[in-house]
């Protein structure tokens, strides 16, 4: 793809060039010359920050992404990009409310008793409002931003192009732009429609609801109002509470449910989310966890969540047992069954074992109550990485979820230990068969079918090639090359041996027997060349022991 064909003079594209320029020339070169390893790095992280809040919405989603792939980025990138916010002015009124009443189909003052003109927060993709229903109760009316879909089809068209011509560099061989750029583009394409929160929040609402270590009404997600709910527009209880990390919702949890029950309460919930659901909220940070003055907590912001299929949060939780107890050669195997290596990449697995226990022991030999269990699993996907696996998504948001829980749990209690606190829920689990029997029961089922279908047919193949002498069995042995010229060199070696002491006793043989002053000579020339011969043996075996 060609840099005109990427720039294409379009007022967008050369917006985006504008910006590159003013903040970082060097990394704007470098893509147009698709420059040298050597040469190619990302701009610094707070460069990279001003970059992508000044080019809209699509680039702030592109770094909040980039902020759950600790397996991609080094922690001073994951710690900046995962505060990244859009910097944008709000829509005046007049161009929301014909948007909003369009999605209602009614008048503003039809749907709600109440309606406050001005946002109290304003979002790359939406803006909130505070309003009141018709009988008085207050809620949150999430509006579309007009314009946000024309804009973000545009910049993903660009983003499309840029990914493309940036895989062709240097630094595209470290990065997967092309597949970063499709992950970006559908997360927005999933912000677009707030059906999508109203049912993730629906959703989780009901695991909340069916958790065994969540006591009745401690955790909650605020109530969707459905009838007023659809594509551009999403209505929510109004929730008025604290930050949990602020003094005032302290007070609350500690004159409530306690500071301690709450935190193993939050960690359960995400716990069954992770490995019994399958479905988790993806950013539990300290914003989204407000505290009512009774000690309740409401998980807001369903919008980002993970999705994990059964096989894969099956292994994940086996993973997750394999490292608490240390048994890299299992962990290996599980990390490659949930990471598994591109087409065409050869992992070498006794190293991928060999680092993994390193770093199992590196971690786990302080006390538990010290361990970091975010960070040690940050520094597990950018392992997985280096040694050629392909981190999927979902274990970047998994990452993020885990890391702003541990954060919070931490920060409201010093003593609080993630890997501690989770030990026993995930025992619980195990021991009462919560990790979804039916579901697994299925799974072997379809697994046996398949076996018991495919068996027969298998085994009548390998019989008949067996009568019929077309079986061959193919043996392919790593490293045979070098053993191959190692071999030849010394049979050649050997060979000149033999001919050097040929020659020395024909040599011999003709001086002692030799009558003529002829013969004499030619068995002198032989002793020479056998010497000059024996003398280059000898150098050459030197310097073949030097290297």
């Amino acid at each position: 793809m060609s840099v005109l064909s990427v720039f294409d003079g379009s007022a967008r594209a050369l917006e985006i060039v504008q910006v590159l320029s003013k903040h970082e020339w060097a990394f704007l070169s470098q893509l147009l010359r698709r420059g040298d390893a050597e040469e190619t790095r990302l701009p610094l992280p707070s460069v990279l920050c001003n970059i992508l809040t000044e080019l809209g919405p699509v680039y702030v989603k592109l770094g909040q992404l980039l902020s759950t792939r600790p397996d991609l980025l080094g922690e001073a990138y994951i710690e900046a990009l995962s505060d990244l916010q859009a910097n944008v002015p709000p829509v005046p009124w007049e161009r929301v409310r014909p948007q909003l009443e369009e999605q209602l189909n009614s008048e503003v003052t039809q749907a709600f008793r109440t309606f406050d003109h001005d946002p109290i927060a304003a979002g790359s993709v939406g803006q909130v409002y505070r309003a009141s229903l018709q009988d008085g109760v207050p809620v949150a009316v999430k509006v579309l931003r007009p314009g946000i879909e024309a804009q973000v089809a545009e910049d993903g068209r660009l983003l499309r192009k840029i990914a493309a011509l940036a895989s062709a560099t240097a630094l595209g061989s470290q990065y997967d732009f092309v597949g970063l750029a499709d992950q970006v583009l559908d997360a927005l394409g999933r912000e677009l429609d707030f059906r999508i929160e109203a049912q993730n929040t629906l959703r989780l609402e009901r695991c909340l609801e069916a958790s065994s270590f969540v006591p009745e009404g401690q955790l909650r997600l605020p109530q969707v109002v459905q009838n007023l709910s659809g594509q551009r527009v999403l209505v929510l209880e109004w929730i008025d509470g604290d930050a949990i990390l602020t003094d005032q919702a302290r007070l609350s949890l500690s004159q409530g449910p306690g500071v301690g029950p709450t935190t193993t309460a939050l960690l359960g919930a995400f716990v069954e989310q992770y490995f019994v659901e399958g479905f988790f909220h993806a950013d539990p940070h300290p914003g989204n966890l407000k505290v009512l003055s009774d000690g309740s907590v409401v998980l807001l912001d369903a919008g980002m969540v993970g999705v994990f299929d059964p096989r894969t949060r099956s292994n994940l939780l086996d993973l997750v047992l394999a490292l608490i107890n240390q048994d890299g050669a299992r962990a290996t195997d599980l990390l490659e069954q949930i990471a598994p290596a591109a087409r065409g990449v050869k992992v070498d697995r006794q190293q991928l074992q060999r680092q993994l226990d390193a770093l199992i022991a590196s971690s786990f030999s302080k006390p538990l109550e010290e361990l970091n269990f975010a960070l040690f699993l940050a520094d597990l996907l950018q392992l997985a990485n280096r040694t050629g696996l392909r981190v999927p998504g979902t274990l970047g948001l998994f990452v993020k979820s885990v890391t702003n829980l541990e954060g919070v749990g931490c920060s409201l209690n010093p003593a609080f230990s993630f890997t501690g606190e989770m030990q026993p829920l995930v025992a619980q689990l195990l021991a009462r068969s919560v990790m979804l029997p039916q579901e697994r029961l299925m799974q072997f089922g379809l697994d046996l079918r398949n076996f018991s279908l495919e068996a027969p047919r298998q085994l009548s193949q390998l019989l008949r090639r067996f009568s019929s002498d077309e079986l061959v069995f193919a043996l392919q042995l790593e490293g045979l090359e070098s053993l191959r010229a190692t071999l030849e060199r010394l049979s050649q070696r050997v060979s000149l041996a033999i001919l050097v002491a040929a020659l020395l006793l024909s040599a011999t043989l003709m001086a002692s027997l030799a009558q003529q002053e002829l013969l004499r000579n030619v068995s002198e020339g032989l002793f020479i060349g056998a010497t000059l011969f024996g003398l280059w043996l000898i150098v050459s075996l030197l310097r073949s022991n030097r290297r």
